[in-house]
């Protein structure tokens, strides 16, 4: 049997540090909050500080537990 790999978020939320930015093109992280985005259409661009995707994160998770 093949080894599941973790989807890319969870990598990338697990392993980058908090100062790291992510940019992606095409395909944005479906459930990451962008702090920025740059054009439209297939050249559109999103950036994602880790900081504050870990933050909603957390927030999130407490929100679930309330």
């Amino acid at each position: 049997s093949l080894l599941q790999k973790p989807p890319l978020a969870t990598k990338l939320l697990a392993e980058l540090p908090d100062d790291a930015r992510v940019v992606a093109g095409r395909f944005p992280f479906p459930s990451w909050t962008p702090s920025s985005t740059l054009g439209q259409g297939l050249e559109q661009v999103w950036a994602y500080d880790m900081k504050d995707v870990r933050r909603e994160a957390q927030d999130s998770a407490q929100e679930g537990q309330s």
